[in-house]
């Protein structure tokens, strides 16, 4: 079962991640999180958006990711409240993989499996352009059993 598309056709654009600095502070990340994930819908926080935020320096370079994990890891010894003094910085995940926009989803799945990652930065050229989840890549797999290819 061939997957015929790229990285670029399954990727979610990374205009939809919200960004956060290093320096911030893991309350201030929770927010952004949230806010990145969530939307009111008649007076309830309703699931809709991307489970992490990204990390980037000043000049707009991707440093990695702060996922719902990172901030679970971290919030579950301080039940009561957060922490000020934990930085996004000292729990983020850093970028050690990528992809390139023009890769075959059949590498990706290679690279998320060999690598045992959920997430994977993707590239053109020197640039972020967006995140392929491990989501993303089923849902191409399970698009292409359904249409029997």
């Amino acid at each position: 079962m061939p997957l015929k598309q790229t990285i670029k056709e399954r990727m979610i654009p990374i205009e939809n991640y919200a960004t956060i600095t290093p320096d911030a502070t893991l309350r201030e990340a929770a927010i952004s999180l949230r806010t990145s994930f969530s939307e009111l819908a008649g007076g309830m926080h309703t699931a809709v958006g991307p489970r992490a935020v990204l990390v980037t320096d000043e000049n707009d370079k991707l440093l990695g990711l702060l996922d719902f994990m990172c901030f679970l890891e971290n919030y579950f010894p301080q039940i009561g409240g957060l922490p000020d003094k934990l930085m996004v910085k000292d729990i983020m995940l850093k970028v050690k993989v990528t992809i390139d926009a023009s890769a075959s989803l059949e590498e990706g799945l290679r690279t998320f499996v060999q690598k045992k990652i959920s997430v994977l930065p993707v590239y053109d050229g020197d640039k972020a352009v967006g995140l392929i989840r491990d989501t993303d890549i089923f849902l191409a797999i399970t698009d292409s059993l359904e249409k029997g290819n």
